[in-house]
């Protein structure tokens, strides 16, 4: 029979939750002291490698709930211990960031599904490398276009979602073309679903708290407009975070199930003990 996980099992870990993402928060003020006395914002990137793992790893939605709220509860918490006007308003630091991990959780489940879908039709219709590498060269050469020809204006960020959405169905037709040739597609197709996870949880962070930042009057005094906003933090915040977690993150996890004896999917391992008797001893 499939155990349930015990209630003592889920405050432990919540308790764990809760204390790592408070010191994945102390880490990025550290590091990013400088970025803030030159007039910049501070970087989330652990904060959000272990917002990430911690929603993903155990495979379970409750999970991804309890670890958003907590990054917002802790980014409320710390904004009054390193001034922070912006996110000292609790509709800047905890409400956005409470629907962060479900959003994230459940792009993960949703990539599963469609990584499924997409190498049952690499398979069917015998793809190879040419029809993702024309989509990757067009999305490449489009968002190219785009910077060039003009201001982006407030559709920048819009642009550039489109962008990353354009550039993670190419990769993963890629990705599906390689894995129909192994034997074993089990992993990559996790670590698929893994990475688009990571993807949109940096992506709704971003998203969700950037116009609930505006109603906080502190940024019109700072931003001549939203579009100018966007376009900075953008620029400066965005992608960093983007990038560095959708690479770390899924191998963290990776090696979190491994340290908790879960399989590559995030399910405990099925353990069967088998019991011989003989002569009255088992």
């Amino acid at each position: 029979m499939k155990k349930s996980e015990s209630p003592s099992r889920v405050i432990a870990t919540l308790a764990i939750m809760a204390a790592v993402i408070i010191v994945a928060n102390l880490l990025d003020k550290a590091y990013s002291f400088g970025l803030v006395a030159l007039g910049g914002q501070a970087l989330a990137v652990c904060a959000l490698i272990s917002v990430v793992t911690f929603s993903l790893a155990h495979n379970k939605f409750y999970y991804a709930i309890a670890a958003g709220v907590m990054f917002g509860i802790v980014s409320f918490i710390l904004a009054f211990i390193f001034p922070s006007p912006l996110f000292q308003n609790p509709l800047a630091s905890i409400v956005p960031r409470m629907f962060v991990g479900m959003i994230g959780y459940g792009m993960y489940k949703l990539a599963q599904l469609a990584g499924k879908g997409i190498l049952f039709i690499v398979k069917k219709f015998r793809l190879g490398l040419t029809l993702p590498v024309l989509m990757l060269t067009s999305d490449v050469s489009g968002m190219i276009c785009f910077l060039v020809m003009g201001n982006a204006g407030s559709l920048f960020f819009l642009y550039l979602v489109l962008f990353v959405l354009g550039a993670l169905l190419s990769i993963g037709l890629l990705l599906a073309v390689e894995t129909a040739k192994a034997e074993d597609s089990t992993r990559k197709l996790e670590h698929f679903s893994l990475c688009v996870g990571s993807l949109f949880t940096v992506v709704s962070n971003t998203a969700l708290v950037l116009p609930m930042l505006t109603l906080v009057s502190y940024i019109s005094d700072t931003y001549k407009s939203l579009s100018a906003f966007y376009a900075t933090l953008t620029v400066v915040n965005f992608l960093p975070e983007l990038l560095i977690t959708v690479v770390v993150a899924p191998m963290v996890i990776f090696g979190m199930r491994r340290g908790l004896h879960l399989d590559v999917s995030g399910a405990s391992k099925k353990t069967t003990r088998k019991v011989v008797q003989s002569d009255g001893e088992i």
